[in-house]
Order: C-alpha cells, then sequence, then structure tokens
C-alpha cells in the first residue's frame, strides 16, 4: 500500500485505519424524559499508521516528521488504500518511534494524523483601525480643547463653534465654573447655544451644570439676558433627549418667557405714560384776549 506524507513515502505500513465521527451534543430540558440530540457536523477524520520505517536516511525521515508534529506544520498526503478518505493536508496529533534492536537505521513506528483545513483568510481590520484612530484623535483633540478652554475661560463660545466634543471632557462643576467666570460677556444666544452644544455632546450633566450657575446666583441673569434677547431655551434644544434635566430646563424657559411678557408690559406701560404726560388738552384752542370777552354783535340800548 502507497502511502506519502509529505515527501517521505510510508512503504512499510503494517496498519492502516480511520476514525470518523460526529460531533452530536445531548441537549436535556428539566422535566423531560429523555432528550433532544443536536448534529454539530463532522469531526475531521484521523488516519492511524503502523509500521516500520525503512529507507536510505530514515533519520532525515525521522526528524522531518518530529519537527512537523512539534510546530503542527500541515503536510500533504496521498494514500490510495483509505477508500472514501480524500485527504490533501494532514497534522501530526501523535507520533511514536521505537528503534528495532539488532537493526540499524529502521525502526517501528505509531501514527495519528489528523485533517487539515485551511482557515479562511483573516478579515481585514483596516477599517476597524481607521475607526480607532479616528475615535483617539477626536478625544485627543476634545481633551486639549478642553484644557485650552480651563486656562482662558474667555475662549469658551470661540472654542465650542469649532469644536463642541470639547464639552464632553468637562464636568459640570468645571463648566459652572468656566461660565460663572465670563457670565459678563455671555449673551443670552450665547447661553442658549451652550445649552445646545451640551445637550448633545454631554446632556447628563446639565442638571448638575445648572445647580453650579444657580448656586452662585447667576441663573437669574442668564433668564433676564434669555427673555430680553426673545432667546426660546425649548426650542434650541429640540431633538435633544435632556432626561432628567428636561423639568429643570422647562423651569427657565417658563421664567425667561413670563419675563419676556411682562417687560412687554412694562414697556408697553411706560411708553402710555408717556404720552399722557407729553398730553396738553388746551393744545388746539386760542389764547383768550386780556381785556375780557367783548361779544362784537352786541348793542348797547338808548337812556
Amino acid at each position: 500500500m502507497a502511502v506519502r506524507i509529505g515527501k517521505i513515502a510510508l512503504v512499510g505500513l503494517s496498519n492502516i485505519y480511520t476514525e470518523d465521527t460526529r460531533s452530536l451534543v445531548q441537549q436535556r430540558g428539566p422535566g423531560m424524559s429523555g432528550s433532544v440530540t443536536q448534529d454539530l457536523g463532522r469531526e475531521p477524520v484521523t488516519i492511524v499508521m503502523e509500521g516500520v520505517l525503512v529507507g536510505d536516511d530514515t533519520t532525515a525521515a525521522l526528524e522531518e516528521l518530529r519537527q512537523a508534529q512539534t510546530k503542527a506544520k500541515p503536510l500533504s498526503f496521498a494514500a490510495d488504500a483509505i477508500a472514501g478518505a480524500s485527504l490533501t493536508d494532514v497534522l501530526i496529533v501523535d507520533f511514536q518511534v521505537k528503534q528495532l534492536a539488532g537493526y540499524q537505521g529502521r525502526y517501528s513506528f505509531f501514527l495519528r494524523v489528523r485533517e487539515y483545513t485551511e482557515p479562511p483568510p483573516p478579515r481585514g481590520t483596516a477599517a476597524v483601525d481607521a475607526g480607532v484612530k479616528k475615535d483617539a484623535q477626536a478625544w485627543a483633540k476634545g481633551s486639549t480643547a478642553a484644557a485650552a478652554v480651563i486656562q482662558n475661560p474667555s475662549s469658551l463660545m470661540s472654542a465650542v463653534d469649532k469644536n463642541p466634543d470639547l464639552l464632553g471632557h468637562l464636568g459640570a462643576s468645571e463648566l459652572g465654573n468656566i461660565v460663572n467666570s465670563t457670565k459678563d460677556s455671555l449673551s443670552g444666544r450665547n447661553f442658549g447655544t451652550l445649552m445646545k452644544a451640551l445637550g448633545k455632546v454631554n446632556p447628563a450633566i446639565i442638571g448638575d451644570f445648572i445647580d453650579v450657575v444657580r448656586g452662585s446666583g447667576n441663573l437669574g441673569d442668564f433668564i433676564q439676558k434669555l427673555a430680553t434677547e426673545g432667546v426660546n431655551l425649548i426650542h434650541e434644544l429640540t431633538g435633544v433627549d435632556l432626561g432628567a434635566a428636561l423639568d429643570v430646563i422647562k423651569g427657565i424657559a417658563g421664567a425667561s418667557d413670563f419675563l419676556a411678557k411682562l417687560q412687554k408690559v412694562v414697556g408697553s406701560a411706560t411708553q402710555l405714560v408717556e404720552t399722557i404726560g407729553a398730553f396738553d388738552p388746551l393744545a388746539g384752542f386760542e389764547a383768550l384776549p386780556k381785556d375780557g370777552f367783548k361779544p362784537s354783535n352786541v348793542q348797547g340800548g338808548g337812556s
């Protein structure tokens, strides 16, 4: 029987057979008699060979087989003695050698090989690597921008316009302290823009941020600015999931709306008072003559 593994022809085989198995898993359900068998497919074919290794250079053949088994190196396989086992490559699973006494360069061996299938090529990770690199660069850029704002609080709005992601690197206390320190230069429109960006990047800290601003007594000033400039905070935050901060935002928006209406009423009343104060009811009448009223069409009687 002719069997070749790698470059070695095994001409002294005395026994060869295959081991074909399937992977069957039994699943047992609670309170269920018997079991359900799940077929996971066949296992790789295993071939067992026994015989005597002979030839011109048996030492080199032994070393090649031993290295292939140690390094799990696939070897080509060809045999016309194994019916139904069309294998092309195998891995050596078990290799046992015994030198025969009295014979130089002759060894008996036990060889177990298993069917080898080339694994699929690894999926390219270029897209994943590029995405990870991009995220890392964005994180580093946002972190650097946040550190710059902490060093220079007056640059907050210009920095947010360029890179809103920096708000994800600021805590509620840090952002609140920055806003409190620059409240005089921040307009109502700036406050609305900041809240909108914060709602998209880091909405979880909105409630705590408002608490920091309120605790410093500056929330009323921003509500006044929102009302004066006609900024609708709810409109600015449309589409943002505010979560637990929704009630806080509604309260601020309601207060600024009420204040805006109150300012409108006060403005109208002030204008009315000024108009009334300037009103002169006699402006359309001529002044009376200094010598009194003398009707020209009255005739005096003679005596």
